[in-house]
């Protein structure tokens, strides 16, 4: 069945509803109001979460991806004030950190009550190591992993560092993933290789009718990009994302799939059923 991993007050796993987060990424370019109305579609869409990222600009040693990302980070005090209005909406607020510093940040001051590791540290032995040590639940995206042998060997290192609460999440980092090398039949994959964690899935393929496919695959997390223009191209996460209204419309569609996916109340099914059967007799004139 796995293990049930509690984030906040919800838990994540098998027969348990779908773990939906909004990831706000770098789409907000350092605009602190406009973090703020992410986090506000991510409730109004229904999501369980939103996660933002912090890195430390003078840690990149690539003076293109430097000068790329460096207007797009939200300082610290941003962050804080981000995760207290989060928290006053009743949202779960999590962060991304990317280097060693922004960790510590993210641990110690922020002080979130989980951690997310992006698939750029996800090979990172030290960093995963370090990650386990802060001593709580971990959500890891597996984008740059080539075998089983390295998936494990991340897994052990937040293990060894202290924290056996961990979601693992296929992933693709290619943006836009095209669909014919999703390959969502990695989720079943993991889930055999790590029967005792949640399993689930982040998305960067256009549109969210992927999502919705692994969430029938036994997704247990779904994460997917917002923004509010899709068509911006300071960002490979725009058109790798939703905009509002389609977020909203994707959480809603989970949870419809989630429906159709229980067991149905026999009593009820079997009501139907009998109701079906006359109306077939009446027009065939015969008995079911």
């Amino acid at each position: 069945m796995g293990a049930k991993i509690k984030l906040c007050n919800k838990f994540v796993g098998n027969d348990e509803p779908v773990y939906i987060i909004a990831e706000a990424g770098v789409t907000h370019f350092g605009n602190l109001s406009l973090a703020k109305k992410q986090i506000d579609a991510a409730i109004l869409s229904g999501c369980d979460a939103v996660k933002f990222q912090k890195r430390d600009i003078l840690s990149i040693n690539d003076e293109y991806w430097c000068k790329r990302l460096e207007y797009k980070e939200l300082s610290e005090n941003a962050m804080l004030e981000l995760r207290d209005y989060s928290n006053g909406k009743n949202i779960d607020f999590f962060i991304t950190p990317h280097d060693v510093k922004s960790l510590d940040f993210v641990n110690t001051v922020l002080d979130t009550p989980f951690i997310k590791v992006g698939s750029g540290e996800s090979l990172d032995i030290d960093f995963l190591h370090r990650v386990g040590s802060c001593k709580k639940p971990v959500i890891v995206s597996f984008g740059l992993h080539l075998s089983k042998d390295e998936m494990v060997r991340s897994v052990k290192a937040i293990e060894d560092g202290g924290t056996k609460q961990i979601i693992l999440l296929h992933c693709n980092t290619i943006y836009p993933t095209p669909t014919h090398l999703v390959n969502l039949g990695a989720i079943n994959d993991i889930k055999q290789l790590f029967p005792n964690y949640p399993v689930g899935y982040s998305d960067h393929t256009l549109g969210w009718h992927i999502p919705l496919a692994a969430v029938t695959l036994g997704a247990n997390v779904i994460e997917k990009h917002i923004s509010f223009n899709k068509n911006d191209n300071r960002s490979l996460d725009c058109p790798v994302s939703c905009e509002p209204k389609e977020l909203k419309l994707m959480v809603d569609q989970i949870r419809e799939i989630e429906k159709a996916m229980k067991q149905s109340d026999k009593v009820k099914k079997e009501k139907e059923i009998m109701k079906a059967r006359k109306w077939v007799g009446k027009m065939t004139n015969k008995e079911f």
